[in-house]
């Protein structure tokens, strides 16, 4: 994600992916009843680091594409290849573990899409719950893709508008439960992480605290603009102002690395930890347990599967694209 010219241009970046997967593994150690807690609500603040992580995307689409010339087909294979492989294989071993999910509910999932209950009729989460996010993910890559058509100077504004246009038009408009799913207000979170980008946005970093302050007391109790949006906005708006500054530590770098193979593989660890480990130990050392063996796969999961997945991915890419070059036609000469 780093630029060539500077490794440590995005440090910040990086460093808030692996919290953000960290956040996200440390709620589901209590929300799946690992670990108890006297108040849930209490620790439900760890959720958002799903929102950290779309804050994110939307910075690294724009760092990745702002001045220089990408096909929008191109940009969608190469996000695909980025993404689907690892969570193809997470799905299918999940599946293999867990009961209770359909073939339509499976397709569905390996197609970064949702589906609906039969019973209820209601919008259902993926195979692997934490892919839910992906469909998210996927739907922003599309719309994004669309803007690389026009001139860069003219992309973020057609994309922001885009996904503020469809966010709205699911408070006006009775859609139904799949339609109604791409209008949820998260795809703002989007825009937030494209405009950081495109405007270069930061804000000191002593702002970060009391961010994340906000977000444990408020997330909550206040509308989600207000106790999620913006203190994962100033957050990010901090950390880049330490860009230039961080050093490359070794274990966040390493966990920022692994952050999608922490994220789509914990699950794992906390099942195990659910049947063999919780009965028998207290809360808290389960929770270290947890969060240290949810690590500790994602580390290997990244090495052994994510990083040859994508290699593999971005060969045939390559080799797809260089051939293409290659059988193309020559020009035919210039009228004159």
């Amino acid at each position: 994600m780093a630029s060539k010219g500077n490794p440590e241009q995005y440090l910040s970046i990086h460093y808030l992916r692996g919290l953000a997967a960290l956040m996200v593994v440390a709620v589901h150690c209590f929300t799946y009843g690992l670990v108890p807690v006297a108040q849930l609500s209490s620790v439900l603040w760890l959720k958002h680091g799903v929102a950290l992580f779309f804050v994110i995307s939307g910075f690294v689409m724009v760092t990745s594409t702002q001045g220089r010339r990408t096909d929008p087909r191109n940009f969608l294979l190469r996000r695909l290849v980025r993404i689907a492989p690892l969570y193809w294989a997470m799905t299918l071993a999940w599946s293999m573990v867990q009961q209770g999910w359909d073939g339509r509910q499976l397709a569905a999932s390996l197609a970064f899409v949702p589906s609906l209950d039969p019973a209820s009729g209601s919008v259902r989460s993926p195979v692997l719950e934490p892919g839910w996010t992906l469909n998210f993910e996927m739907f922003f890559y599309v719309i994004f893709a669309l803007g690389l058509f026009l001139p860069e100077r003219f992309r973020f504004w057609s994309v922001a508008a885009a996904l503020v246009l469809i966010t709205q038009a699911g408070t006006v408009i009775d859609l139904p439960p799949l339609a109604a799913f791409y209008t949820d207000g998260l795809l703002l979170l989007f825009v937030v992480g494209m405009a950081i980008a495109r405007f270069d946005l930061r804000l000191p970093a002593l702002w970060m605290a009391p961010a994340f302050i906000a977000l444990i007391l408020f997330s909550d109790s206040l509308p989600i603009w207000q106790g999620v949006f913006v203190p994962v906005t100033v957050i990010v708006l901090a950390a880049r102002s330490l860009d230039g500054r961080l050093p490359r530590w070794r274990l966040p770098a390493m966990l920022g690395d692994a952050s999608y193979s922490l994220y789509l593989s914990h699950l794992f660890v906390l099942q195990f930890g659910k049947i063999f480990i919780a009965p028998y130990l207290p809360g808290p050392l389960v929770f270290a347990l947890m969060i240290a063996g949810a690590c500790v796969l994602a580390l290997l999961v990244y090495r052994t599967v994510e990083v040859p997945a994508s290699a593999w991915g971005r060969s045939r890419l390559t080799h797809r694209t260089k051939v293409a070059v290659e059988q193309a036609p020559e020009p035919g000469p210039v009228p004159s």
